[in-house]
């Protein structure tokens, strides 16, 4: 990596930021406000461009590197590590295809739109939000509604967009749309385009006071006749978006793993700490001596420390090879395994550390709150297991009609 700042520095950094984020996320949470700071600091570290390459002035990071250091903000501060991810997606999308290795014109289009998005997130410090999902679909992009149409310098979209977090704090928001002018079909024609925020006919509408992630600010984005230039589409391609998810859906699947894996971790570091100094009554002991609640903390361990092993080794195969039949299947698996058991650990941990924990004082509960949406988010958790019990049964996982996209 650049700057002499190697994978185990890199994962450092986040644990370094991550304890600082811990200290801001309980008002964050209250307010349901944007972590405006947090981000000051990530611009600060340089990490807006953690997955863009080394040549191009980032620090070049790989997934699994990425994952760990998700995992430690994650542990600080998941709504900040949540948004954060939705930046690395797009920068980290892009940064793992081989461009030079597309011919023509379509390989010199992809190459430019590549090296714009590297040297805004490096150099401009520009911060990239996702705007895919949609009012009653999700993030079903097979039936995506939302739609554009070519007109002179570019082109115009027209939909609603659900879910849009950092809406209102983006610089760009990478909008997910279909053509207008395709006919019916089993894929659509689905094209991504980097909106400006200061697009004309672009709408927030502020709804997100939500029960957990309460500081994403995941509002409704509304876009009327907005004017995208010929140039913000995204490498310079269309119809390529839905073709690169079924292939490799590595960051849609897993780019979130490290952060549940994180809220995990801080479940289980809080309920430890709290039961090691919770006393006894009657006795000078602390409840961590009783029998019972070691046998409850001991199989919780086991199970994080297998959903550690499964995240991170699904990590390592996206990293040697991205886009594999192994790689795809074991990022499901993990996001299933970090997504169910969040909140499993929260539920537990309330219950063995006692009534005490539930106070809005303490983290249990907005921890509880946070992992309560790891399911929800694409892949769902029933999404992954269709996924890998179609790999397990022999079917072909990357064909769009055995998709649940």
């Amino acid at each position: 990596m650049s700057q002499g700042m190697d994978s185990q520095r890199l994962i450092e950094l986040g644990r370094e930021l991550g304890q600082v984020f811990s200290t801001r996320a309980a008002e964050y949470d209250r307010t349901a406000t944007f972590p405006v700071a947090d981000f000051d600091d990530l611009r600060e570290a340089g990490l807006l461009g953690v997955m863009v390459p080394e040549r191009f002035g980032g620090l070049g990071a790989d997934f699994l590197t990425y994952t760990k250091m998700l995992e430690q903000i994650g542990i600080g501060h998941a709504a900040t590590g949540l948004t954060f991810n939705m930046h690395n997606i797009v920068t980290g999308g892009v940064a793992e295809m081989d461009l030079d290795a597309i011919p023509g014109s379509r390989g010199k289009a992809m190459k430019a739109f590549a090296e714009w998005l590297f040297d805004e997130a490096v150099n401009g410090k520009k911060l990239f939000a996702s705007a895919t999902t949609e009012p009653g679909i999700g993030a079903k992009y097979s039936q995506l509604q939302t739609t554009y149409e070519r007109v002179d310098g570019g082109y115009e979209l027209n939909g609603v967009k659900s879910f849009v977090s950092m809406a209102g704090f983006a610089d760009y928001y990478v909008v997910a749309a279909r053509s207008k002018e395709e006919t019916s079909g089993p894929v659509p024609t689905l094209s991504f385009f980097a909106v400006p925020k200061e697009a004309d006919g672009i709408e927030i509408e502020d709804v997100w006071d939500v029960l957990g992630m309460r500081a994403t600010s995941s509002n409704t984005m509304y876009l009327r006749n907005v004017f995208v230039a010929k140039e913000l589409l995204f490498l310079g391609s269309e119809g390529f978006g839905f073709f690169k998810l079924l292939r490799e859906p590595h960051w849609q699947v897993g780019g979130y793993n490290g952060v549940y894996l994180g809220i995990c971790t801080a479940i289980f570091e809080f309920m430890t700490d709290y039961l090691a100094k919770k006393g006894i009554a009657g006795t000078d002991r602390t409840a961590a001596d009783d029998r019972v609640t070691q046998h409850q903390v001991g199989e919780l361990d086991v199970e994080l420390a297998a959903a550690r092993a499964l995240t991170y080794e699904a990590a390592r195969l996206v990293t040697e090879s991205p886009g594999s039949f192994e790689a795809n299947t074991a990022i499901h698996r993990a996001k299933y395994i970090v997504g169910e058991l969040a909140p499993r650990l929260g539920s537990m941990a309330i219950r063995i550390c006692g009534g005490s924990t539930i106070a809005k004082r303490l983290p249990l509960e907005r921890l509880y709150r946070d992992a309560r949406c790891g399911g929800l988010m694409p892949a769902k958790s029933d999404d992954c297991l269709s996924y890998v019990g179609k790999a397990a049964l022999g079917i072909d996982v990357s064909k769009a009609e055995e998709s649940y996209w």
